[in-house]
Formats: C-alpha cells, sequence, structure tokens
C-alpha cells in the first residue's frame, strides 16, 4: 500500500460524494491499514483501507451486528467502494478521545469504567443457539467450534513458511493438543463478541468520561465471553476492567489459564492475517501461562 495514492483515494471519495474537497486530510497508520480523517465544515469521515483481503467485508458485517447490540455509538458505514485493487470502507465520523487518552484520576477512571463494562454485558447478554461457524451455522460443542476456528492458524503457526521459531511452534503443538483439556472447565452459553475490544477500540466523552463509541471489531460472532475479556488486559490493564466485570459476572474456573490460551492463539491469528510476528512478545505470554500449565521442554 503507497501512502500517498490511498490518501488521494480517500480524497477522491469524499470530493465525489460530498462534491467538495476535503479542507482536512490526514492519514494515520494502524495495525490492520491505514485510516485518512477527511472533513470541510460539518461534513466529516474516516476511510479505511485494510492489508488484509477481505478484512473490510467483515468489518462491515461486523459494525451492523454491533449497531443491533449495544446502546453505544457504532460508526455508520456510508460507502463501501474498491479503487485500484484497494477495498476501503467510508464512516462517519465519531466524536470522543481514544480511551487510552482516558485521565488517569478516580473519577475518570470510575465513571469510564462503569460504562465500559455495562457496553459489554450488554452486548454478551444476546445468544444464540450454539457457537458459530461462519457460512456452517452452530455447534453446540465449544472444542469444535474452537478447532474449526483455529486449525487454519494452527497449520500455519506449524508450517516452514511461518516465521515462529521452534520453540514456540513447539509450544503452540502443545496448546493444540492439549486445548480439549484447558477449554473443559469452560461453560456458559454464547455470546455476540467484538473480538478486539480493548480499549483502543473505544472512545469517551471528554466531558462525562463515559463511552461515547466502540469501534473497529475483529471478528464479531456468537463464541464465548472470554474470548473478549482476555483483550482487556491489552491496553491500560490498571483500570481493572476485568475485575470489575467480575462484580456482574462469575467466570468459570481456570479463566487465568484460558485467558493466556485465548491470547496466544489471537496473537497467531494476527500473525496469520498480516505476518506480524514478535517472539519476544510471545515468549513472554508462554511464561504467563507456564505459571498455570506447565509446558514440557
Amino acid at each position: 500500500m503507497h501512502k500517498e495514492r490511498l490518501k488521494q483515494i480517500a480524497e477522491f471519495a469524499y470530493k465525489t460524494i460530498f462534491r467538495q474537497a476535503a479542507t482536512l486530510s490526514k492519514i494515520e497508520q494502524t495495525f490492520y491499514g491505514w485510516v485518512v480523517f477527511l472533513g470541510s465544515g460539518k461534513s466529516r469521515v474516516v476511510v479505511k483501507f485494510s492489508r488484509e483481503v477481505g478484512r473490510l467485508v467483515l468489518e462491515l458485517d461486523g459494525l451492523q451486528r454491533l449497531r443491533k447490540s449495544v446502546s453505544c455509538k457504532v460508526p455508520e458505514v456510508l460507502f463501501f467502494g474498491r479503487e485500484d485493487g484497494h477495498d476501503y470502507l467510508m464512516l462517519e465520523w465519531v466524536d470522543g478521545m481514544p480511551a487510552h487518552k482516558l485521565p488517569a484520576t478516580p473519577m475518570a477512571i470510575s465513571a469510564f469504567r462503569d460504562s465500559y463494562v455495562d457496553v459489554l454485558l450488554e452486548m454478551h447478554e444476546h445468544s444464540a443457539e450454539g457457537y458459530e461457524i461462519p457460512k456452517q451455522g452452530f455447534t453446540d460443542s465449544f472444542d469444535s467450534a474452537f478447532e474449526h476456528w483455529m486449525s487454519p492458524v494452527y497449520r500455519y503457526v506449524m508450517s516452514e513458511y511461518s516465521p515462529f521459531t521452534p520453540h514456540l511452534r513447539e509450544i503452540y503443538g502443545q496448546l493444540w493438543e492439549s486445548r480439549a483439556d484447558i477449554l473443559s472447565e469452560l461453560k456458559g452459553a454464547p455470546s455476540l463478541i467484538h473480538d478486539d475490544c480493548h480499549i483502543g477500540n473505544v472512545l469517551f466523552d471528554p466531558k462525562t468520561f463515559k463511552v461515547s463509541a466502540v469501534l473497529d471489531p475483529c471478528d464479531v460472532g456468537f463464541r464465548h465471553r472470554e474470548m473478549d475479556l482476555f483483550h482487556l488486559y491489552d491496553v491500560r490493564p490498571e483500570l481493572g476492567l476485568v475485575e470489575h466485570y467480575c462484580k456482574h459476572v462469575t467466570l468459570d474456573d481456570g479463566f487465568e489459564l484460558r485467558r493466556w490460551f485465548f491470547s496466544l492463539w489471537d496473537d497467531a491469528k494476527h500473525s496469520r492475517n498480516m505476518g506480524w510476528f514478535d517472539a519476544q512478545w510471545l515468549e513472554g505470554k508462554v511464561a504467563k501461562m507456564h505459571q498455570y500449565r506447565p509446558f514440557s521442554q
């Protein structure tokens, strides 16, 4: 992706839709691609490009599903386009501050924490007949669903062409073989999840410190609430979001073990999607999980 070309595509799309050139045009890189912020007067939008083929189709669907499930703002999709081989989404501009910039004051933390946990609880209360397998329906077996979701990721990790070190491949092999045992204590009904709900994907109102919008879903679907909760440790863990969530919902035994299990597989998924790899980061998580389930060396 060439940064300036993407910016030109976004500016042309804006001019076509609003019949005027944008006086504000700013492009920023994200993990999955690029975002262009455009505006002129009250006509303000965000245009997203993804480096992963097909990602924006999934996000379009995810945004629509979340909008029906939570009371806070979820950006509307204004246009889905393709230019020079690049898919893009034009989204409405949503006011708010990135939640990772939340002030470290008791009042701000309390207001945001209460507000965001309410959003998560509201979303997770939406259930289904089983765990969702895209294009195939539902299964009442979490083990079967997890195998379907993650077997392509497992094959990627174990491939000789993946960037994973021999030690990490050995660890992931042990995780895969032990998955039924690790997940054996997981119960509870399927829940609709955001799948990337760390607070880097949340905006807050700088006056009230409450959530103003939820952004950037990943693989939205009916999975298990714990596949959202581990993300809450990724950014600003001192906010205590999981601990506050647990005042409302009792988690199944073994959550601390599954927290690292899900997190390691999520990182592997992002590696498969984007080619990202950080051995030190992954080895650190392996060491954390080792406290709850020792690995053979």
